[in-house]
Formats: C-alpha cells, structure tokens, sequence
C-alpha cells in the first residue's frame, strides 16, 4: 500500500501531538509542588540594609537599598530575580534615608526616615504540600529589611546579604492536558 504525501504528514502529525501530550504527562506526574525559594543571593559588604524601596523604569526592576543615615544608597536591577546586579551606589553623609523612588530618580531626606533600627527578625519558608508532615525549609535570621517587590519577588536583608525569594505556583496538570488536547487537536 502506497501512503500519499498528506497522509504521511497525518500520520507524522499525530505521532507528535501523542509523543508531546505523553511528555507532558511524563513531566506532570513529577512536577514541583509549590514553592518559594531562593532565586539568588547577593552579598552586601557594610552595615545592615534598614529598608528596601521599589520602583520600575521602563521594563526594569530596581531596588534601593538602605543602610542608614551617612551610609551608601545602593541601587539593585531584580528584573531577573536570578540574577540581580548592583547598577549603582551613592556615598553621601547628607543623605540619611528616601522618601520616594520613580525609576532612576529618588527624594532624599538628611533626617532618617527608618526611626531607630528595629530589632532584627527571623524569616522562615515554610512547606505545607504534605499536610500531614508540613515543615520549615529554609530560615533567614537577623533580617533587618523586608520587602515584596512583585507578585513574585520578595527581598530580605541580614549579615550575609540580600536575598532574592521568588514563588512559583504547580501548573494544573488536567488544565495542561485540556490545553495540549485544544491545541493539538482542536478539542474544546
């Protein structure tokens, strides 16, 4: 039996579209809970972050960090939370705190605007995806900053330096085979 040109494209369609909906169910059945982790960490030699202050300029994400009064301003890209990169540092004893953040621009202040340093805390990531055994996975001691930066990204300073934290939500396993099933073929 001879096989036309169409029907082998057929036949080679659908051996793709069941070869990728059996890899996604392959890569589903050990798929990552959810989870918040440590995307990256960046060490920041001198005294304590005391406050983080976020803001965007055009697709970027930028963080000032603060120390104190008299220390320097650092200015952090977060756009990829993996890789976070120091643009800029400012040294100025006149400068003791922000007041506001647009983009590349900022207010300060020569008054602190953080009043005393708070007591430092304790952060801990938590994991409940076994209800039954929930435990702590990672804990960050003497965190003197915190801050949400997006739905994603947090940040928390301490001695060792600033921590990038990003969230990651399991993708719905039947909702990515109903999707796959739509697209491939065209099912509703």
């Amino acid at each position: 039996m001879r096989l036309s040109t169409p029907r082998i494209i057929a036949i080679f369609l659908l051996l793709c579209g069941s070869y990728e909906l059996q890899a996604r169910k392959d890569k589903h059945r050990s798929a990552p809970q959810d989870e918040i982790a440590v995307a990256a960490h960046l060490t920041m030699p001198g005294s304590p972050i005391v406050r983080f202050t976020a803001t965007k300029h055009y697709d970027r994400t930028y963080i000032y960090a603060e120390r104190g009064p008299g220390q320097p301003i650092t200015l952090i890209d977060v756009t990829d939370p993996a890789k976070p990169t120091v643009v800029s540092q400012l040294d100025s004893a006149d400068v003791a705190g922000l007041i506001t953040a647009a983009g590349t621009s900022a207010i300060s202040t020569s008054a602190p605007v953080v009043a005393a340093r708070a007591a430092t805390q304790t952060i801990r990531i938590m994991d409940f995806s076994d209800a039954a055994h929930p435990k702590i996975t990672q804990q960050f001691d003497n965190v003197s900053a915190v801050e949400k930066v997006s739905g994603n990204v947090t940040l928390l300073a301490n001695p060792q330096g600033i921590w990038v934290l990003t969230q990651h939500l399991a993708e719905d396993p039947a909702a990515e085979e109903r999707y796959a099933r739509k697209v491939i073929y065209g099912e509703n």
